[in-house]
Order: structure tokens, then C-alpha cells, then sequence
């Protein structure tokens, strides 16, 4: 019982997040252009319907293996592309960015136990 619920609010987590990204389309393909993303409205787009239908197998408890795959690939180039705090020289900007690819890394490892558990 407690699975099925932490499965559906972290399916809402990854609906939320793919429907932002439709309604916020030009934030996320503005700052995806500055982080030299390749088409970055596509992936924008492309993101927002993986995320929503990542979370839509997870709520529902279908399909999820793939949903899983699906997220995990999105989160693996979010946090290589877009969130290189390596990169930065600012001290604010290397935090954020740490801090996002830190949350996408342990969100990928929270995928990885959902799928082989």
C-alpha cells in the first residue's frame, strides 16, 4: 500500500514537471539554448512528453519498466547537458547547478530500484 502511494505521488512529481514544460516552453528553450542544447524547443517538447508519460506508468503502476527507461535516459542528458556545474566559474550558478544535478542523480537511483525491485 505505501509502494502504490509513493509510486503515484512520484508519478505526479513527473506529470507536473512535463506539464510545466509545455506551459513554460520559451523558459526551459531559453535556458536550454544558453546551456547550448541542440534544438532546444524540440527537447523542451520532446521532454515534456516524456516526463508526463514516465509518470503516467508509474501512477497507474503499467507499463512502468519502460516509463522508467524513458525518465532515466531524460534525466541522464538533463544532468550532463544542461546541468554542468563543472563548468561554472560563478560560485551561486556552481551551486545551483549542483544542486539539480545532485536531485536528478538521486531521482535516477530512486528509477533504478523502482524498476528492479
Amino acid at each position: 500500500m505505501l509502494k502504490t502511494i509513493l509510486l503515484i505521488l512520484l508519478g505526479l512529481f513527473f506529470i507536473l514537471n512535463g506539464i510545466n514544460h509545455l506551459i513554460n516552453t520559451h523558459i526551459y528553450e531559453e535556458y536550454s539554448l544558453k546551456r547550448g542544447l541542440v534544438s532546444p524547443r524540440l527537447m523542451v517538447q520532446l521532454s515534456s512528453v516524456v516526463l508526463i508519460f514516465g509518470g503516467t506508468t508509474l501512477m497507474f503502476n503499467f507499463l512502468i519498466f519502460y516509463g522508467v527507461i524513458g525518465l532515466s535516459i531524460f534525466l541522464i542528458i538533463a544532468s550532463f547537458s544542461l546541468h554542468k556545474f563543472w563548468k561554472e566559474k560563478d560560485s551561486q550558478s556552481k551551486l545551483l547547478e549542483s544542486m539539480h544535478f545532485a536531485k536528478n542523480m538521486a531521482i535516477l537511483t530512486e528509477l533504478i530500484y523502482i524498476a528492479f525491485s
